[in-house]
């Protein structure tokens, strides 16, 4: 079994992604059977996702995941896959975003003389935006690179609404996509993921501690600012320093008294979440 196809299964809230995928297993098993010259383009994506989801680790797997299928696309380049943000530019101005992921993409090209591989880039400031010049210029220019790349446009930390829809609308006149939406896990499984991340460092969650952590989780991704499995790794990160550096002893064992600290209504998640938004607002 594919290493890389089974992590991609692995990942939480990921079902719709995981469905397309297995569309590919089957995609790429039906070609391996036919003979032909005409290339498979595979469709671009539409994607819905967080901030803080895993969305870097995702990508990583997923360029494995397809170059290990070999007939799927084609990768070719220094890397296989970056990562761009399209900042907003106003109508009347140059569209210099353009030019510089022109530049980023020859500098993942390298020392040869084009990329091909996956780009996902966050289109979030062309909400509301997506009928203007440059938007269309945008997509002209993806439109003109398809065959070499499978583009991946997201929308971090909105839900779909009237104008996002409208903005799919419009990208669909320019590339065949399929929609995916990837949802933040549940408390449960935010607090799953603690305990594996944990228990790297000795430890186990009693279902008292579970139930601590069950509800500071839940007053964490109540902040619009969430900022997913790396606000989770950095509770556990801040769980193991004040556990190792408070006693002599330390009780593989975790318990509610241990991570009192850390509960819904103390100080450090009121601070947490403030850290949180003054970050993703500034843009770090």
């Amino acid at each position: 079994m594919n290493t890389y196809y089974e992590q991609l299964m692995a990942f939480k809230g990921a079902d719709e992604l995981t469905k397309l995928i297995n569309r590919w297993e089957v995609l790429s098993s039906n070609i391996s059977k036919r003979s032909f010259d005409a290339p498979i383009i595979l469709p671009d994506i539409f994607m819905y996702t967080w901030p803080g989801y895993g969305n870097t680790k995702l990508l990583s797997l997923l360029s494995e995941y397809l170059n290990s299928k070999e007939n799927l696309m084609s990768f070719y380049g220094d890397v296989k896959f970056f990562e761009f943000k399209l900042e907003y530019c106003k109508p009347d101005d140059e569209f210099k975003e353009l030019y510089r992921l022109i530049d980023t993409t020859e500098v993942a090209a390298g020392f040869r003389n084009e990329f091909k591989g996956i780009i996902r880039i966050n289109v979030n400031d062309w909400v509301g935006h997506h009928k203007e010049k440059h938007f269309r210029d945008f997509l002209q220019f993806l439109q003109l690179n398809t065959s070499y790349w499978l583009v991946i446009l997201t929308l971090s930390n909105t839900r779909e609404n009237d104008k996002t829809r409208a903005m799919e609308g419009m990208v669909s006149m320019y590339l065949r996509i399929e929609k995916v939406t990837l949802n933040m896990p549940d408390n449960e499984e935010l607090v799953d993921f603690a305990s594996t991340y944990l228990a790297k460092y000795g430890f186990e969650l009693d279902d008292s501690a579970r139930k601590v952590l069950v509800a500071s989780v839940d007053a964490l991704r109540n902040n619009e600012y969430f900022y997913g499995l790396n606000t989770i790794k950095d509770l556990c990160s801040d769980i193991v320093y004040s556990l190792f550096s408070s006693s002599n002893k330390v009780s593989n064992v975790i318990t509610a008294d241990m991570i009192s600290g850390f509960s819904a209504d103390s100080e450090y998640i009121k601070r947490t979440m403030v850290k949180i938004e003054k970050t993703v607002t500034l843009g770090f």
